[in-house]
This record gives structure tokens, sequence and C-alpha cells, in this order.
């Protein structure tokens, strides 16, 4: 059985950062390389941050070299990273480097980088593969090192760079069969095939860099409808004898490659098209290609014919090969990318305009963007903060240091710098803000931090969850405001203490994905949840959810938890009631573990219960993993009420006062153990009190005696 403390005395968090109501939600960047971790801690974060395809877990890596072959990659140095919706953003795609040095050579086993994993977004990065690049001429004829290689769908690069030899991109197809991937700008170098495999992919504005002689830029096999599709890209050498020596690609099964409206700096040969692999080429276009002046280039020699053999089966095909605009005019971005779920790649990678900043006091301030997910500072050109309000403290900043700013888009990507502002002199007092376990709901505010200025205007929302609703603010500055309005201003001239009360009175249900998640993950895919899906716990490291509850009156309750377990055996939990592990469960002696048997399937939802002692109020459920097993899918939990208990009342009061039988101390608390009035006589003053639920408590000198009241 669990059980319960009578009253929970709330621990005072730091003030989390708020979320505006804006076109794009506020939200900070998630992890920061060498700030919350490596890129191993960041990819397992991702991998259990539950993230969806319109709210990205982003990870940002301030420049520098990170070699990721070593850290996290396999015995051939490659690293798979399997975090769908995720975003890899660079502060700069020339100085922020991702890289390995593969051992053994091979298509499938030396990537740098291999995403396993659907929208991915990625942003101002270089993806380098050391093997054999720089040293092309003596690598020998087979020298694949790929520095990315995908297996997934709606993948996007902006400004990203692939440095290697021979199959330096290559794509392929998740198991639905979809392959779509859009590059706006970058670079890809290589040798030989560097852009190879299967999909539709289309090339914006991508610049393709041959590194050596008689190479092919592509090899596609596509068993996909478009094939790839390069659009005003620039082709060139590293070396101007390789100008006409190469190709601008071959087939390798089914090939559909485009070229449209080229600048071939470096032209390929006459002929266009190599030798075919192992089987004929489907689509070959080329269309309106122009030379470094501007001049057309001279395709009359281009290949059209395409004949061999291998392993028994002969083809002989003839192509169009040199388009005109009625040819081209199909394959635009939309056509190729859109897909059955209209997939526009563009919404995506559209930046937000950079900030005007400029000091006023202690602080850097710039005008809000309902387009911004965040703000990222940079101090003397380096990472700094980022913060989701418009506005950056100076605390702790050296005078005449210089500041710039860059916004954020939806999916991490950083915009253009700001102007640069040199930092003077502008001594300020600063204040702490703290805010109390908002359980039911959240707080938002215009605060960057734990800290305001003094004379700055803070200003706290308080964001009752679905199913909640606010029942007024405490704490000791509660006093100084309209404590029953969600939205209350302070002009900081002290340390600021708010309290939130939420209440879900008149629901019994609740539900667990709604609660604070930590390295599991709330999903839908499954079948049969009730609510908006279920919490999917994670093997490894300690996997938790925190749901919050709340208990019209006190007593005993039986507790009805909703779950699948499609393993095959049976899994178990630690759990811990309302105040049992306030200082978390990991290592808590007092929580219980809750054995969930094997379900049918993923989708077989059962039922296990038990029964708790509850104060009347919020609180929270805490399940966890143990010993880095996995768990159970948790759906629901239904809260049944046993027997109240004998001292638990319930009392509506209007009246300004609350009038009690003599006593020596009467005391009144919040729900959550904050003391918020106290009286040596008979009467406990309810006036200015936010509508909500209070405990009361009074003594005689020999007995303490309390009771639930509620105000209205």
């Amino acid at each position: 059985m669990l059980n319960s403390v009578t009253s929970k005395i709330c621990l005072l968090a730091t003030l989390g950062l708020a979320i505006s109501a804006s076109a794009v939600e506020k939200k900070k960047i998630d992890f920061v390389l060498g700030v919350d971790g490596d890129f191993k801690a960041a990819m397992s974060k991702a991998a259990s941050s539950g993230a969806s395809e319109s709210n990205h877990f982003v990870i940002f890596f301030p420049d520098g070299e990170y070699n990721i072959g070593s850290l996290t990659g396999d015995s051939n140095q490659m690293t798979t990273f399997t975090a769908s919706n995720t975003s890899l953003v660079g502060q700069s795609a020339d100085k922020t480097v991702l890289y390995n040095k593969s051992i053994n050579e091979g298509i499938s086993v030396t990537a740098t980088l291999k995403v396993s994993a659907n929208s991915v977004y990625m942003q101002d990065i270089t993806l380098y593969n050391k093997a054999n690049y720089g040293n092309e001429a003596n690598c020998g004829s087979a020298c694949r090192h790929d520095a990315l290689m995908t297996v997934g769908d709606k993948l996007v690069y902006k400004n990203v760079k692939l440095l290697s030899t021979q199959d330096t991109y290559y794509t392929k197809l998740n198991n639905n069969k979809k392959g779509r991937s859009y590059w706006e700008n970058g670079q890809i170098e290589g040798t030989v095939d560097f852009i190879c495999g299967d999909g539709d992919v289309f090339f914006e504005g991508t610049n393709l860099v041959m590194r050596r002689s008689g190479g092919y830029i592509t090899a596609s096999q596509n068993n996909t409808d478009w094939g790839y599709v390069f659009n005003n890209t620039t082709i060139t050498v590293t070396n101007n004898s390789f100008n006409k020596t190469f190709y601008l690609g071959r087939s390798w099964a089914r090939a559909k490659t485009i070229f449209l409206n080229t600048k071939m700096v470096a032209e390929p040969k006459a002929e266009g098209w190599g030798p075919d692999m192992n089987s004929a080429p489907v689509v070959f276009g080329e269309y309106n290609s122009k030379n470094a002046s501007g001049g057309a280039v001279n395709t009359s020699q281009r290949k059209t014919r395409f004949q061999g053999t291998k392993d028994g089966t002969s083809w002989d095909v003839t192509l169009k090969t040199v388009w005109n605009a009625s040819d081209a005019a199909k394959y635009t971005l939309s056509n190729v990318l859109k897909g059955s779920d209209n997939w526009d790649p563009t919404k995506l990678t559209a930046q937000v305009s950079s900030p005007k900043i400029a000091q006023e006091g202690a602080e850097i301030v710039w005008a809000d963007d309902d387009n911004a997910r965040a703000w990222v500072i940079f101090v003397n050109g380096k990472y700094k903060a980022n913060v989701i309000t418009p506005s950056f403290s100076l605390e702790g900043v050296a005078t005449g240091s210089k500041i710039t700013v860059r916004a954020a888009n939806s999916m991490g990507g950083l915009g253009a710098y700001s102007n640069e502002v040199s930092t003077v002199d502008a001594a300020a007092t600063y204040y702490k803000v703290t805010i109390g376990d908002a359980i039911g709901g959240k707080v938002t505010t215009n605060l960057s931090g734990d800290k305001v200025m003094e004379g700055k205007t803070a200003i706290f929302t308080a964001g009752p969850n679905e199913g909640w609703t606010f029942t007024g603010w405490s704490g000791k500055s509660a006093a100084d405001i309209d404590a029953s309005k969600a939205i209350v201003e302070i002009v900081a001239t002290g340390d600021i203490e708010l309290i939130p009360n939420f209440a879900a009175e008149g629901t019994t249900v609740f539900q667990v994905e709604d609660g604070i998640i930590t390295n599991a993950a709330a999903e839908s895919n499954n079948a049969g949840f009730n609510g908006n899906g279920f919490v999917n716990f994670g093997a490894g490291d300690l996997s938790l959810v925190q749901v919050p509850v709340y208990a019209e009156v006190g007593g005993e309750y039986e507790v009805v938890v909703r779950y699948a377990n499609g393993s095959g055996k049976a899994r178990s939990l630690a759990a811990a009631g309302p105040g049992v592990c306030p200082a978390g469960i990991d290592g808590c002696k007092s929580a219980e573990t809750m054995t969930f048997e094997a379900t049918t399937n993923w989708t077989t939802w059962e039922t296990l219960s038990f029964k708790t002692k509850l104060s009347a109020g919020a609180g929270y459920f805490t399940f966890a993993t143990i010993g880095g097993n996995d768990g159970p899918n948790l759906d629901q939990l239904e809260l049944i009420l046993v027997k109240a208990d004998e001292t638990t009342s319930v009392r509506r009061l209007s009246a300004p006062s609350l009038q009690l039988v003599p006593t020596t101390r009467v005391r009144l608390f919040t729900l959550t153990g904050q003391l918020i009035r106290e009286s040596a006589g008979s009467t406990v003053s309810t006036e200015n009190l936010a509508a909500g639920m209070y405990l009361l408590q009074r003594g005689d000198g020999s007995l303490l005696r309390q009771q639930i009241i509620r105000v209205k």
C-alpha cells in the first residue's frame, strides 16, 4: 500500500521559462553542446524527449570540432542517430564540424553520421569523414567513406556541408518506402558517386564539388517517383585539370537524375552521362545549363542511348537527356516532395529576421517576434545563453563586451546576427524570482531567467492544464497583487516568491501523458488509449513520469492504473504517492514496487489498482523504472474515494473571516504547505484570499486539529 503525508510542503523551484501565445511556440533550445553535456548525452535526451514533428527537440552546436567518431561511433567510427523529430543546428557551417575517420571502407558502414529517423532538420553544420579526404589520388578504386547516410523521410538540410570522397552522401528509403529530403544551399564534395542511393531528393542552390578526374557526381537507384532533382546548383572542381573529365552521373539501378538551371563553372565530359553500373536509367535530364560566364553550355553531344549487360541481363534504351522548358516544368519542389501529406520544407527553413538590439540599463533588449522560437545570445562571438523573452541580463558580463543576438525559427535554425552592441557600465540590483510547484498547470513570464532587475515589471501568467482551473496565487508576494487573477504584474523592489494553485474539481480521471516526463516519451501509436496518448518508458537511465492528480477530500482512495504490456513478460515500476518522495523517486525507500502483468499485445489495455491515503488538494503520483529495466505503457489514473477522513470537512466561505472556538493559535496554509495567515485569537481573516481550497490548522495547547476549507 502507498502512504502519503497529511500535507506536502512545497519546495520552491527555480523559475521555469515562459511559453508565449504566438505564431511559433516559445521554447528554449533543448540541449547545448558543451553546456548541457556532449553529443552522446544529447542523443540520449533526444531519443527520450517525446518530441513531435511540430515540436522538435533542438540540439545546438557552438562553433568547434566535434569528434563524434570516437565518442559515439561504432568500431568503424560510424555514429547512428535514431531520434526522429530532432534538429541539429550549428553556429556556422564552416566552423561547426562533426567528424570521424572510418577505418574500413564500405558504403553502409562508414558514415560520419547515419540518420535512421524521420523528420530530422539540420542547419549550419559540416559533416566530415577524414578517412581519405585530401588524399583522393592515392585511395584506390574503392574509396567509399560516407559523410552522411540516411534511412528516413522528411529530412531537411540548410547550409550543410558534406566532406568526403566516394559515396559522400548515401540515401535510402525507410520501412514505408519513403525517402524525401530537401537541400537548401550547402555543399557536397566527393570523387565517385558522391551523391548516391534512392529516394526523392530536391537540391536547391547546392554547390557540388568534384575532387578528382574521371569521377561521377551521382549514382542513383531510384524506386520512387522523382529521384534526384538539382535546381540552381553550381558545379566546381578542386583542380582545373579535372574540368571536363567527370560525369553528371550513372545508373546504379532505375536511375532518375535531373539537372535544372545548373551553373557549370566546371563542365562534365561532352557526353554528360557515364556507363551504366548494372541497369538502364529511367530518367536522365538536363535543362538550361550555363557556363561560368553565363552562356549556354554546349550539350549537343550529350548521351541518349544507354546499353549494357550485367549478370546475363542486357538493356538498350534511348532517353531524351537534353530538355526544353516544357520537359522541365513538372519538376518543381512542390511536385517532387509534397507526397500525400503536402509536405512543404520551405516553411521549415524560413529564417526569422535579425533583431535590432540595444542596451537599456543593465539589459540588452529588442522587439518581440511571433516567428521566433527563441533567441541565442553571443558574447564576443561565443555562445552565452538562449532565451525566450526579448531581453538578456548583463549581470556578470564584462563592460566593453560585444553582444549579438540571433533568432531561432520553429526548427531551431538561427537567422542572421543582429547589430553589435558594446556594453557600457550600468550598475543594477537584481532580485531572485522563485515559483512554487505548479501542480496542474504552468507559469509563464516575461522574464528570461530566475532573476529580475530592480524596477522592471515582471509579468506572470498561470495556465491550467486541460481539466484543471486556476484557484489563485499564494506565497509572500501574493499580498502585492490581486491573487485571484491569472495574469499579474509586479514591479521588482525585492525578491519575488509566488505559488500558483490549481484544482481539478469534479474530475477523478487523470491522463498520464499530461505529467512531467523524464527519459520517457508521450506516444499515440498504439490504439485503444484514452486521452491524447500514453507514456512509454525507456530502458537504461532512470525513466519516470510525475502525474498531477487532485483529490476533493482527504481520505482512503483506490487508484486504478490503466496500462498495456505487450512485452510477453511482467514489468515493474516503482510508485510513490503525493508527498512520499519529495526529493525524487530515485533511491526513495518509501516507494512501492508495482508489477504489471503481460497483456495480449501493446493495444490491449488492462487495469491494476491499489489503495492509498491522500490529503485533499493537488499532488503528484510518480512512476519510475527500476534497475534500468523497461516498463509498461501507462495510459491513465482514476481516483475512487473509499472512505473520507473523519477530520476532513469542506466549508464554503463567503464571509471575510472564519470564526472558530477559543484556541491558542490558528494558522491557514495553502494545500502545498505555504503558511499565509496566522492568528493567536479565535478568528482568522480570509479577506483578499483567492478562491480555492486551504488547510486550516488550530491548536489548543495540547491537541492539533486541521481541516480543509474552501473560499469562494
